[in-house]
């Protein structure tokens, strides 16, 4: 039973084309996930540190820069929810596969 486990295990790691398929989503999402928290992070303070005189040119401004730190903040959390998605799915596939292997044996 342990050889048939093997060779599963084998034969989920050989599937090139979904494993690079996941890896690549992977790296998108925490790039999604960086650059998302660098762009909240530079247009919050960037938003607080606007004064040039003009109440109204200063609010406008300010307004677009805390829309854009949402933004980021938005951005940062869908690329950690497809980061959490992709890196967890790879652990599963083999926790299902082992979870399978263990029934049969009981059996």
């Amino acid at each position: 039973m342990t050889d048939d486990f093997e060779e599963a295990v084998e034969n989920i790691r050989n599937k090139k084309n979904k494993t690079e398929r996941d890896r690549i989503y992977e790296i998108v999402g925490f790039s999604l996930l960086i650059a998302g928290s660098l762009l909240a992070f530079i247009a919050y303070f960037v938003a607080g540190s606007q004064n040039s005189g003009n109440l109204a040119i200063d609010s406008l401004e300010h307004n677009e820069h805390i829309i854009l730190a949402l933004f980021g903040l938005t951005l940062s959390i869908v690329g950690g929810f497809i980061y959490i998605r992709f890196s967890i799915g790879r652990f599963l596939r083999f926790w299902l596969l082992r979870q399978i292997y263990e029934s049969k044996s009981k059996d």
